[in-house]
């Protein structure tokens, strides 16, 4: 046994190394940001929204959210959404909303940043007004600054689970 140590020590120390590094890659942060990296990612959300006594809310029925998101490797991002929001009237009021920001991956979390947003609304809707739209719009940018728990499912799939346990599916096409 001896011997055998003796001969093939450094072979030994190389798989061992061999195995190591690759455990230390498929676990790591650095495996996630690759992903993250490697392609333009889409969202899509529908929320239905049940009657609620918020003043500013209580007209809001359904949400339809479609984002389109790039992450670069100067650790960057720009996220561009169409959201649709619909009352009892079938005309929805939409949201073209643009956000750009910063992102970083810490122990599988993706935390984003946002450092600017820009919108336009198109549409016309005689149940919503102004203030009607700043407090969706705040609650936009809310969301944006949340850190998600990042789980790969394949190649062009991430799931993002929130620390309110939401979640969140980005897909590559």
């Amino acid at each position: 046994m001896i011997n055998f140590l003796k001969r093939y020590w450094a072979l030994l120390l190389l798989l061992i190394s061999i195995v190591g590094s690759a455990w230390f890659y498929l676990s790591s942060d650095y495996k996630l940001a690759q992903m993250l990296m490697s392609r333009e990612w889409q969202s899509s959300t529908y929320s239905r929204i049940e009657p609620t006594q918020l003043d500013d809310l209580r007209m809001l029925r359904r949400v339809e959210q479609n984002s389109h998101m790039v992450y670069l490797p100067n650790h960057t991002y720009s996220r561009i959404t169409v959201m649709k929001l619909f009352s009892q009237d079938e005309e929805p009021i939409s949201l073209h909303i643009s956000e750009t920001g910063k992102w970083n991956i810490s122990g599988q979390y993706l935390i984003t940043r946002p450092l600017e947003f820009k919108e336009i609304t198109s549409g016309s809707n005689p149940d919503f007004n102004n203030q009607n739209l700043k407090v969706v719009k705040k609650i936009f940018q809310m969301d944006a600054e949340q850190s998600r728990k990042m789980e790969i499912i394949n190649d062009k799939t991430i799931l993002f689970t929130s620390l309110t346990y939401g979640s969140n599916i980005f897909y590559s096409l």
